[in-house]
């Protein structure tokens, strides 16, 4: 089964629970904290060990993230170290973090652009962009020379392609 849907599982879960309980913030928090301590090369080797008992592993768990995170934030790193899912956290994270800004009112927008853009060009898309959806969006922005100019914009799925690479394109299909 691939990683991305059990994560997606273990994060519903987690967002159901965190709503009911109105600790949104706090399991983000914890969640963030869990997916940043898992990623360190020295505790990704150490549960990545076949030779470390895994007693051992949930205990260095408990010593690395128990002062940092909620007891129940606790329980899922067990949880997942338990299971031998700790490499599943990433993709928790991420679905907890979309299904807190769908929650929210906020998405996300891949914005691509020939080159690198100012703060202010960030912010004009960033505004553009909540115009268009109607919703408060959050802009990861991307550089890829090869657009050659103009800017491609991806919310969900839908892509807005305003790159002079596309026009080209077209232009291309119609003088064929």
């Amino acid at each position: 089964m691939p990683s991305g849907s059990a994560g997606r599982r273990y994060a519903n879960a987690i967002f159901e629970m965190a709503k009911e309980q109105n600790k949104l913030e706090q399991w983000g928090a914890d969640l963030d904290s869990i997916s940043y301590a898992f990623s360190q090369p020295n505790v990704q080797g150490f549960l990545d060990n076949p030779k470390t008992s895994r007693d051992s592993k949930i205990q260095f768990v408990s010593k690395v993230l128990g002062p940092d995170v909620s007891q129940q934030a606790l329980n899922l790193a067990q949880l997942l170290v338990k299971r031998e899912r700790q490499s599943d956290m990433k993709s928790v994270v991420e679905e907890y973090t979309r299904l807190w800004n769908k929650e929210r009112g906020i998405v996300m927008a891949e914005v691509t652009t020939a080159e690198e853009m100012s703060a202010a060009e960030t912010e004009a898309i960033r505004e553009q962009l909540s115009k268009l959806t109607g919703n408060q969006v959050t802009v990861n922005m991307k550089v890829d020379p090869e657009i050659i100019g103009g800017v491609i914009a991806r919310i969900g799925d839908t892509l807005i392609d305003g790159s002079v690479r596309a026009r080209l394109q077209n232009l291309r299909k119609q003088l064929a």
